[in-house]
């Protein structure tokens, strides 16, 4: 109990404007016994996703860009977590949906507060390994697909469909999906949904991805952050 994490609710305004919420664990106590090696995940590189989207624009690819709902709780949690919710309103939603719960809520005699301990199940965002057990899922899915990861950017994968080069970068659970075939690309769409659900997709020349606008035109590709910087000044002032 003394180890477990704490339950935190995260709140934040998108670009777009929409509000998005977050229930995650406040993992930072696992790094007193979690070395940053047993940790890290693979990000792509700047240069590795620049280099694509200039291959994209020059080869005038079909481009997607896709986001994974939810990403990390497809990923199983291997070690044993323990995450403790001390918000009332959550527990009683936890117990409305499964009345199992409510026999496990200890109530401190002093203060009448409720906690509820519960053991992960999946990589809930927060947990210092998510990342890199939703990386491994994520990867290895591809490789089912035929895909074979870059050498130098693990975060990149290739796989020659119809004598042409299609090719995966990802960010977490950002994607960018591209190919001169808008139906292979539409394909790999497709796949990848099988197994992780749908996912918010973007086609077309214009993308926002990773704080970035993306546009395409004439074998080119044009890269702006005005909005992205604009919004990071706003926000520190």
């Amino acid at each position: 109990k003394r180890d477990a994490l704490r339950e935190i609710t995260i709140i934040k305004e998108k670009r777009c404007g929409k509000i998005k919420g977050r229930t995650c664990a406040d993992g930072r106590p696992q790094r007193k016994y979690v070395s940053k090696d047993e940790s890290s995940s693979p990000t792509v590189s700047n240069d590795a996703f620049l280099m694509s989207l200039i291959i994209d624009a020059f080869e005038e690819r079909d481009v997607a860009t896709a986001d994974v709902e939810g990403a990390y709780l497809h990923a199983d949690m291997e070690d044993f977590v323990v995450m403790k919710i001390t918000s009332e309103d959550h527990i009683k939603i936890l117990c409305e949906v499964n009345g199992d719960y409510e026999q496990y809520i200890e109530v401190n005699e002093k203060t009448g507060k409720k906690t509820l301990y519960v053991q992960l199940a999946k990589a809930l965002y927060g947990c210092i390994k998510s990342a890199l057990l939703w990386y491994r899922l994520f990867s290895e899915t591809l490789e089912g697909m035929g895909f074979t990861l870059n050498p130098v950017d693990k975060c990149v994968a290739n796989k020659m469909i119809d004598n042409k080069q299609c090719t995966v970068a990802w960010y977490v659970d950002d994607n960018k999906i591209s190919h001169v075939d808008s139906k292979v690309v539409t394909g790999v769409i497709d796949k990848i949904e099988e197994r992780f659900g749908k996912m918010s997709v973007t086609r077309g020349k214009i993308h926002s991805f990773l704080g970035m606008d993306i546009s395409f035109k004439n074998k080119k590709v044009t890269i702006d952050m005005r909005a992205y910087c604009e919004q990071a000044i706003e926000d520190f002032h």
